[in-house]
């Protein structure tokens, strides 16, 4: 009986401990207890550049693509240039490889051991460049003139062998670049405002 007596009150004892059901639940903070939902941002689109600009040394170029050729120590292939022209500053004439598409304009004089004396590259632009120019993979240094729309030379810079570094850009808006064998230039007595004569080709194509 004492038994039967205990299990009774622990009944009513436990049966009074259990809420009314008058009493609201605890509220409790909306999705507690469940995952937080995972937040997808978009990246940012890329700053859009002003029109006609041009892409940074490191766009326009590119760190060179292994090739078979550069493996089994084969000389790495160079730009062939869109025409050849005979170029004539003051008294002194030098032959020109002309390259005028943004794909040959960025290799350039690239992977070249030399460059004939009385040689150069002549850089032709569609509108103003915005750009500068720098010495990767290039092993041969050089002298830039930059151009202008009325071919007069705008400024001279000297350049040196594999430079990532220093930037050389013109000193208003160039149309044209001619790279040279370093020193060229000066031993010349050639100075920014000197005219730059030469004839492009009729049906060159310049982008």
């Amino acid at each position: 009986m004492r038994v039967i007596s205990l299990l009774l009150l622990l009944f009513v004892a436990m049966a009074c401990g259990q809420p009314q059901g008058t009493d609201r639940p605890i509220a409790t903070p909306e999705g507690a207890g469940a995952p937080a939902p995972t937040m997808i941002v978009a990246s940012p689109e890329p700053y859009p550049a002003p029109d006609g600009a041009y892409p940074t040394p490191g766009e326009a170029y590119p760190a060179p693509v292994a090739t078979a050729g550069a493996v089994s120590g084969a000389p790495e292939a160079t730009v062939v240039p869109d025409a050849t022209i005979d170029i004539v500053i003051g008294t002194h004439r030098l032959e020109a490889e002309v390259v005028a598409t943004p794909e040959k304009r960025s290799v350039g004089l690239m992977f070249r051991d030399a460059l004939p004396e009385n040689h150069g590259m002549l850089f032709v632009f569609a509108g103003p460049y915005t750009g500068t120019f720098w010495m990767r993979n290039t092993r041969i240094p050089l002298s830039i003139a930059f151009i202008s729309k009325e071919r007069r030379i705008l400024n001279i810079e000297d350049m040196q062998p594999f430079d990532e570094i220093t930037q050389h850009a013109p000193r208003g808006e160039a149309f044209y670049a001619l790279e040279v064998n370093q020193g060229w230039f000066a031993a010349r007595g050639i100075k920014p405002g000197d005219e730059v004569a030469f004839e492009l080709p009729p049906d060159l194509v310049i982008r």
